[in-house]
This record gives C-alpha cells, sequence and structure tokens, in this order.
C-alpha cells in the first residue's frame, strides 16, 4: 500500500516531509507522520543511500507504531542494506506477515548466510504466492544475479515456467543474463523458448541471431536474421547485422550487397558507405572500397577513421603518396590517433623524410614493444638522425624478442660504435658470432635474414679488426 501512496505523491511532496522531519530532529520536538509518511522519507534516504539514516526513519516510526508489519519488514531491509544480517533476520522473525516481501527478505538473508536450499525455498514460496507477478520473478533473478548465486537459477526457472503462462519476459532477462555471462548455449535455448511463446518478436530473433553469431553459427545466426526481416523487413539494425553476419563470416561478397541494402533504408549513410568499402577492402578490390569511402568522406569530413581507410587502400594500391595525404588529414582530425601517426611515420620512412617520419613515430611508446614493424621503423628512424640511444632502447627490446634477427644485431653494433662505446660494441659483436654457430636455428629464418647472416658473418671479422683499434686487447 505504501509504495501506491508513494507512487500518487510527487517527489516534491516527499521532499517536503523529510524536511519536517528533519526540522522535527534539529528543533528535538514531535510531529505527527502516518506509517506510510515515514516510510517514503526512508526510502528517500535509501535512494541516496543513507542507510543508518532510513533505519533512524523506520526507528522512529516502531517508536509510534509498534508492530507495525510494514515498518518491521522495511526495518530488516534497512538492516540487511547495512550489513546487519542477524540483525535483519530477528527483526524478521518479529513480523507475521508471511507475504512476498518477507520471503524477499528472507531469501537475501539466507544467500548471505549461505543457506542455498533455504533461499531457494523463500523464493519458491514468492513464486507460488497467488499475487506473484513476472516482474517479481525478474527479481529474484536480479538478487541471484548480484549474490553471484546464477547457479539457483536452473532450479528456480522450472518452477516460474511452470506458474507462469506466459514467462517469456523473465526468460528473456535471463538470457541477456547468460549473454553477458558468455554463456551462449543457454542463451541461444531460452531466446528459442521465448519465440516459442511469441514467434512475431523482431527483436527476440535479432537477439538469437547475435547470441548464434558470438557462438560462430553464422547459418542460424543468418537464418534468425531472415525470420526477423520477415516480421520487420525495414528494420536497419537487422538488415546491417546481417551484413556483419557475412562479413564475419568472410563471404565478403554478400556483405557488400547486404550493407548496400543497409544503405538504403538508413539515415547514417556515411557508414553504410564505410562498411561497404570494408568489405570490398577485404576482397582486396581497392578502388571500390575508395570509391565507396570517398562518398563517406563527403557525408563526414571529419572522421579520422575514414582517412585512415582511404590511406590504407591506397597504400595496397601502391599509392603511397594519396595514402600520406589522407593519413595527414586524419591526425588533423584526431591528433591523438597514435595508429595513423605511426603508419604516416613509416611511409614518410619510406619516402626518406626522417625527421619527418620521427616526428609522427615518435607519438608512440615502444615499450614494451607491440608492434615490431613499427619499432623497426622508428629504430631505423633514429639511426639516420644519430638518435642512437633511442634506438638502441627499441632494438635492446626487439632483440628479446627476437634474438636471432640479424638486422637487429647489426644495428645495435652499429649504434655503440657511432656513440663511441667500443667494449659495447665489441660484446655485441662477440655475441653475434656466437648466435652464427647456431646453424639449426638460422636454417629456420626467412631467406633475407639468413643471407644478412653470412653477410653479417663476413662483417665481424671487419668489425673485429675496426674495434681492435680502440681497445687495447685483441678480440
Amino acid at each position: 500500500m505504501q509504495y501506491i501512496l508513494q507512487e500518487r505523491m510527487k517527489e516534491s511532496d516527499i521532499r517536503i516531509l523529510r524536511e519536517r522531519y528533519e526540522k522535527m530532529l534539529e528543533e528535538g520536538t514531535r510531529c505527527y507522520f502516518e506509517p506510510d509518511e515515514l516510510e517514503m522519507i526512508a526510502d528517500l534516504y535509501e535512494q541516496e543511500m543513507a542507510y543508518r539514516k532510513a533505519l533512524q526513519v523506520i526507528s522512529l516510526g516502531l517508536d509510534l507504531y509498534p508492530n507495525n508489519e510494514q515498518l518491521l519488514l522495511h526495518k530488516s531491509r534497512c538492516l540487511l542494506s547495512l550489513g546487519r544480517v542477524e540483525d535483519a533476520a530477528n527483526t524478521l522473525a518479529h513480523t507475521a506477515d508471511r507475504g512476498i516481501e518477507y520471503y524477499f527478505i528472507q531469501s537475501e538473508i539466507e544467500l548471505l548466510r549461505d543457506n542455498k536450499d533455504d533461499a531457494l525455498a523463500a523464493f519458491g514460496n514468492i513464486i507460488t504466492t497467488a499475487d506473484c507477478t513476472i516482474e517479481d520473478c525478474i527479481d529474484i533473478l536480479d538478487i541471484c544475479a548480484d549474490n553471484d548465486c546464477v547457479d539457483l537459477l536452473e532450479h528456480i526457472t522450472p518452477i516460474i515456467e511452470k506458474n507462469f503462462a506466459d514467462a517469456s519476459p523473465y526468460l528473456r532477462e535471463l538470457a541477456m543474463l547468460y549473454e553477458e555471462l558468455e554463456k551462449d548455449t543457454e542463451a541461444i535455448e531460452l531466446y528459442n523458448k521465448v519465440l516459442d511463446i511469441n514467434p512475431f518478436s523482431t527483436d527476440d530473433w535479432f537477439a538469437l541471431s547475435k547470441a548464434h553469431a558470438r557462438h560462430k553459427e553464422y547459418d542460424k545466426a543468418l537464418e534468425a536474421c531472415d525470420f526477423a526481416l520477415a516480421i520487420d523487413e525495414h528494420d536497419e539494425n537487422v538488415i546491417a547485422f546481417k551484413g556483419y553476419c557475412y562479413y564475419d563470416n568472410e563471404q565478403y561478397a554478400e556483405a557488400a550487397e547486404q550493407f548496400g541494402i543497409f544503405l538504403q533504408h538508413t539515415s547514417d549513410k556515411a557508414v553504410a558507405y564505410e562498411l561497404i568499402a570494408e568489405a570490398y577492402g577485404r576482397m582486396e578490390q581497392h578502388e571500390k572500397a575508395i570509391e565507396n569511402l570517398l562518398k563517406a568522406v563527403e557525408l563526414n569530413d571529419r572522421s579520422h577513421d575514414l582517412y585512415y581507410q582511404l590511406a590504407v587502400n591506397y597504400y595496397y594500391l601502391g599509392n603511397i603518396d594519396e595514402a600520406i595525404d589522407y593519413l595527414y588529414k586524419g591526425v588533423s582530425c584526431d591528433d591523438t590517433d597514435i595508429e595513423a601517426h605511426v603508419f604516416l611515420g613509416e611511409l614518410l620512412l619510406q619516402k626518406e623524410n626522417y625527421e619527418e617520419a620521427y616526428k609522427h613515430l615518435s607519438k608512440s611508446d615502444f615499450t614494451p614493444v607491440t608492434d615490431t614493424i613499427s619499432a623497426t621503423a622508428y629504430a631505423d628512424v633514429c639511426i639516420h638522425l644519430q638518435k642512437y640511444n633511442e634506438a638502441i632502447d627499441v632494438l635492446l627490446q626487439l632483440i628479446k624478442q627476437d634474438p636471432y634477427e640479424p638486422h637487429y644485431l647489426f644495428d645495435i653494433i652499429l649504434c655503440y660504435l657511432q656513440l663511441g662505446d667500443y667494449e659495447k660494441a665489441a660484446e655485441w659483436v662477440a655475441h653475434s658470432e656466437k648466435l652464427s654457430y647456431n646453424t639449426e636455428e638460422i636454417e629456420t629464418l626467412d631467406e633475407s635474414s639468413r643471407k644478412t647472416w653470412f653477410y653479417i658473418k663476413e662483417r665481424i671479422e671487419e668489425l673485429r679488426n675496426i674495434l681492435n683499434v680502440y681497445l687495447d686487447e685483441k678480440l
């Protein structure tokens, strides 16, 4: 009853009630409050997570109205919120009302006591109560999820299905919970149950499709999309998702066609053109990808991602200058796009524009190295610009990851030589020579690296002679 009254009262009226209550405390006087008014004040405190203040209000109510069932239940709930489980249980024991609210509080007490069987019994009492609603069942689901007792739902769900002709709202919530827990098989089973109850729900067919897609069951995902579109052929979310299913299943021609259908239905044409371009890019039809990306840019000329994709496609066509131009446009839209800066730096290195390449490559932190190609490019640029210490920092990490890569070894020797650290250079010469004897490991390298190893072997003697000039002892 108090919840109905609270719904009828405006929040501003409840706040006025609380102001009157707080003024009473401040002045040390006594004011008259109805039990439901005190509950509404307590609810307001609870919404603000001020549980102690809520408990104080309810305690006042019980002073005024001893043994009031609703106030006792509310007190028990407040005590639970404060983590006082046994106090909550003792308060609950003094209530004679065995309604839904009682069993909800009891179930939470038993879960916190780790008495799952008693909690299950309380949940069963809720479900079989005549005035139980499907929303109450969803509340049970939430309690189990919040208390890490999702396993209990396996026992609870059959009881709910037995007691409700249409349990689909609960089953749908349970399916979404299983999705969060990455239990797609269970989610799929539940969505199918929901669709058995109502086979004309576009949203549920769509949800089923997404669950199948996460499970890599693309044929079933596409079939579910088709059922959804048979109900509503204009649902642009389903139309787009069908394209994603084709794309993720590497059916790129079908994806491009489906995204073309999406283009006809969506108001966000730029996104549709971008999706079509991605599919063409996967098919290595870079001219068509560029054609669609340029259309997208006409509609959205501040998207750094579109410029990046244009650069990638021009790069694959061998048009480095166009790729560089679009990367510059991309970083002008978003200077925090590190991936674009690094790509731009790599291309500028190819053009031997070392200063500019360094400017963009240095935007990235190569500690630790997660991209060996860009880290190698950064080391190369540093060497060209005589920033040998910076080059060494990266080369040491690259060698740690790939100890037999001859280019890294040769470069680090070169850096130490240029710095005049001949002892370090000598150490790396000796280290490289030792590695060169491991022909079995070298044979596993690619042809270019193997040839470089033979080159290094020839140069080791030359490097040794150079270092002997600067060191007192013979290497």
